[in-house]
């Protein structure tokens, strides 16, 4: 079942790999409003860092390498989250005035927490639950992520220990539990955001040109 999951995982990741872009002209858009350019270098900036996650956490399922696998697959979940948030200001941009689309564009493009004067990083969990209101189930996805990312039992003990109640004592090593589910669980999750992603990064395409028509040519 897993093994079918990571293919599919791969394979999707062969697509963004195809796609990468290798720079973006902002004359080419012919607007003078930057926001058009603002949006389209965090997409694909994102797209650069999901094909490189998803590559590695296909590797590591494969390996059974779990933590690393989950950590990869949570990140990416993140990187859809942010796509599909610049989706939706794409498709809302009238309910904002150009000085607010570029505020929240730039929180996208070069948000931080380790700056207080200068744009904030969105809220993660907020872009997560925005996701889950039309993929339902994301959000419960990647809670279970998280148990085995963060070092709660599921990631630690639960992975890398079993007690011995007989001769009472701990084993530690790998693959001493029946770790099936837990593949299944994260290679499902990898191509679930996979998936999520690559909706939100084609719609930006097909948004492009009505939103470049409603800006102010060169």
């Amino acid at each position: 079942m897993a093994s079918a999951e990571i293919e599919e995982a791969r394979d999707a990741a062969t697509r963004l790999r195809e796609s990468l872009p290798p720079c973006i002209d902002p004359a080419a858009f012919g607007v003078k409003s930057k926001a058009p350019f603002q949006l389209m270098c965090t997409r694909e900036a994102l797209i650069w860092r999901s094909e490189e996650l998803a590559r590695n956490a296909c590797d590591a399922l494969e390996r059974e390498d779990l933590s690393v696998a989950a950590l990869l697959t949570r990140a990416l979940t993140e990187n859809a989250a942010l796509v599909w948030k610049l989706w939706e200001i794409l498709t809302v941009r009238h309910t904002h005035s150009p000085q607010e689309l570029n505020d929240l564009l730039m929180r996208l493009l070069v948000g931080s927490r380790k700056w207080a004067d200068g744009p904030q990083a969105m809220q993660i969990l907020s872009c997560i639950d925005r996701m889950d209101k039309s993929a339902p189930g994301v959000r419960a996805s990647y809670h279970s992520l998280s148990e085995i990312a963060h070092p709660n039992w599921s990631g630690v003990a639960g992975l890398y220990s079993k007690p011995d109640t007989t001769r009472i004592l701990t084993e530690f090593g790998r693959g001493l539990r029946d770790t099936s589910g837990i593949v299944e669980m994260i290679a499902n999750a990898l191509v679930g955001s996979l998936g999520l992603f690559e909706v939100a990064y084609n719609r930006i395409s097909e948004e492009m040109p009505a939103f470049l028509a409603e800006l102010e040519p060169l």
